[in-house]
């Protein structure tokens, strides 16, 4: 169970305040991602007191959460045999359930994705079609991918030149001369 107050609002709300959120990180960079940009980890998040494995897990969760989990969401709320509490649950049991994608995302440094990401939880309760379903789920999507877009903005790609792929024949030759030693 999440630490969060219960939202009590409704579907249209939470919508509103995630359509607030998205406006505040579209154009600039937000602070929380200037913090993890400079390695400042409020959570002390990060192996061995660096903040590279921060970066490579919020690369990681929120290119899944966003573009493919949620996507996957609103397809499937799609199918007509497809019923609403169902989305509910389903929804549920990937984002917040056993394990909370939006608190973990927090830990990572960005503040209030799991007050945001609750908040869109429990709005799920207030849902009357699927209809209103793809609105907010949307909605949290799109402010889930705006996020990652940051992340992947700062994230250190030149690091990848020191990790080159390997030909077999360089692997082959290698082994040879260890073998020698």
């Amino acid at each position: 169970m999440s630490g969060i107050k219960k939202f009590e609002g409704n579907w249209k709300e939470a919508k509103a305040t995630i359509e607030k959120e998205i406006d505040r990180v579209w154009f600039e960079e937000p602070t929380e991602i200037q913090k993890i940009r400079w390695g400042v980890i409020d959570s002390g998040a990060g192996t061995r007191e660096q903040s590279f494995t921060v970066l490579v897990h919020l690369e990681a969760y929120m290119m899944l959460v966003g573009a493919d989990v949620m996507y996957r969401f609103l397809k499937v709320s799609q199918y007509e045999d497809m019923q609403l509490a169902t989305m509910n649950r389903l929804t549920r049991e990937f984002l917040t359930g056993t394990f909370n994608v939006f608190e973990f995302m927090t830990d990572l440094g960005l503040t209030n994705m799991h007050e945001i990401g609750q908040m869109y939880s429990d709005a799920l309760d207030t849902l009357e079609t699927k209809e209103q379903y793809v609105e907010l789920t949307g909605t949290m999507m799109t402010y889930v991918i705006r996020m990652h877009r940051w992340i992947h903005f700062i994230f250190p790609w030149n690091l990848g030149v020191a990790f080159p792929h390997r030909l077999p024949a360089e692997v082959q030759a290698i082994s040879k001369l260890v073998k020698a030693l």
